[in-house]
């Protein structure tokens, strides 16, 4: 769904939209997106060109696990808030500051240079799949497991420790200390060293 800036009917719009999961457009392999995403909030007009998207974005996402590589549901239900400012004011000079910009949020936030809230746009719309993308990427965890406890997979044979059990012996010796094993097999000889 994309929403068209300079037809909105009043300053402050409500925006409710069911965004399908084919829109994200996400790669197989980062994640699928079961079902439509919801968005619920409003877009509010200030001055200077510059819109507030504000609201609450519901995903529901098959990630695979970090551990064991099975696939596991992962709930987004993230804060969605959002200031998109015209590009043409950054290539005509500064980014517009608080004190250019009526910017009497419920925060009071400043819009700085780095601010990760603030979005640029060349033309007066916001595609809202493209807002739901991002969010669902900022909201994955960077290592997502299926449970808590999970066991991952055996390193020796590949065998899923959640839902089976292997032979594979788990002793791990570094190969480096090998000269100092033999050094101990030599102490447990005759009697200790003196």
């Amino acid at each position: 769904m994309v929403i068209d800036l300079t037809t909105l009917a009043a300053d402050r719009v409500p925006v409710v939209a069911d965004i399908p999961a084919a829109a994200l457009d996400v790669p197989a392999e980062d994640f699928s997106v079961s079902g439509p995403a919801r968005f619920e909030g409003e877009v509010e007009r200030k001055s200077g060109g510059t819109y507030h998207l504000r609201g609450q974005l519901k995903a529901h996402l098959a990630l695979p696990c970090a551990r064991c590589t099975e696939p596991s549901d992962f709930a987004v239900d993230v804060p969605v808030d959002l200031r998109f400012v015209p590009a043409t004011a950054e290539k005509a000079g500064p980014r517009p500051s608080a004190s250019s910009v009526d910017d009497d949020d419920d925060d009071g936030r400043e819009m700085a240079e780095d601010d990760p809230s603030l979005v640029q746009y060349d033309e007066p719309r916001i595609d809202l799949a493209q807002v739901a993308r991002e969010q669902c990427y900022l909201a994955v965890p960077m290592k997502p497991l299926c449970r808590p406890d999970c066991q991952g997979l055996c390193p020796h044979c590949g065998t899923n420790r959640n839902t089976g059990t292997c032979t594979c012996e788990n002793r791990w010796e570094d190969p480096r200390l090998a000269g100092l094993k033999s050094l101990l097999k030599d102490a447990d000889g005759p009697g200790p060293r003196e």
